[in-house]
């Protein structure tokens, strides 16, 4: 009886593991959504945000309405260190534009939104 017992927990246990695997849980919101104006948060301008992140460095050919761009988006040609310096330089100078930024995890799945990225 114990032995048969042991041999079926493990397979019980595995059932239990993925529970909650929902391809949902990983969508997050556009790159765009993660800066917020410190006085307007969830009701920023997205016209303006979207002329300030392109003032601050973004690529003028990059869709940020879709959300296949993100901080690390790169060309072939970019090493990890200037996708790096790229990243930090946008982040800054959002910042000093008056945006708060806010990580993906910040902001939370689509799935379950925390209310500070709305837009």
């Amino acid at each position: 009886m114990k032995k048969s017992l042991l041999v079926l927990l493990p397979l019980l246990l595995t059932g239990c593991v993925v529970g909650n695997m929902d391809s949902t849980d990983y969508q997050y919101v556009k790159y765009a959504q993660t800066f917020q104006k410190l006085d307007s948060s969830g009701r920023t301008n997205e016209a303006q945000r979207k002329e300030d992140l392109y003032s601050c460095g973004v690529d003028r050919k990059a869709n940020l309405d879709d959300g296949s761009y993100n901080g690390g988006s790169s060309t072939r040609d970019q090493t990890l260190q200037e996708v790096v310096a790229r990243n930090d330089k946008i982040s800054s100078c959002m910042k000093a534009k008056g945006y708060k930024v806010y990580g993906y995890d910040a902001c939370g799945p689509l799935k379950a939104p925390t209310g500070l990225c709305p837009n």
